[in-house]
């Protein structure tokens, strides 16, 4: 029995994380946090699906083809979101607007700042996602475009990202 407990705590020991590997570990935080805070704004995984779940966690359509009086759903991934750090905080602030054109490039719908994504942490932030949905009752069976536009409001960047799709 004590051989037991004495293993036990051994293998708690190994696999417990000392004081140095979290300083170390946040120093890695810092390192990619620079590194994208040079990279150039963008999206990752922009994808049209029929149902998001979480951070990469998502069913995308197999077609971009939406049921007519459907909904748009939207699942992507924001890379290189500017984070700054200050007075041992981070903080990282984008906003996302959205649009719908029809095949003609008539503006249907027009939201700014639809999205809007300020946080304040001790602990620097690594894995970014966003959802967007717009409910397409009423619209028309054709071709359309979808537009998204993110804004990294502390570096003053803007990405744009657009998908077509058909309502059927």
């Amino acid at each position: 029995m004590k051989r037991t407990i004495s293993l036990l705590i051994v293998i708690l020991l190994v696999f417990a994380s000392s004081p140095g590997e979290e300083d170390e570990i946040l120093k890695l935080k810092e390192k990619i946090m620079e590194i994208q805070n040079k990279g150039e704004l963008g999206f990752r995984c922009f994808n049209l699906c029929s149902n998001i779940i979480s951070f990469a966690s998502y069913v995308p359509l197999p077609e971009p083809v939406i049921e007519k009086n459907g909904t748009l759903l939207v699942y992507y991934e924001p890379v290189n979101i500017f984070t700054s750090k200050k007075n041992g905080l981070y903080e990282i602030w984008y906003t996302q607007d959205m649009a719908l054109y029809s095949a003609g490039d008539k503006l249907i719908i027009q939201k700014e700042d639809a999205l809007n994504f300020h946080y304040t942490t001790k602990s620097p932030v690594m894995d970014l996602y966003a959802t967007n949905s717009i409910t397409l009752t009423g619209l028309p069976s054709g071709k359309y475009k979808y537009t998204a536009t993110l804004k990294d409001k502390l570096k003053g960047k803007k990405a744009l990202k657009t998908v077509e799709f058909e309502i059927k």
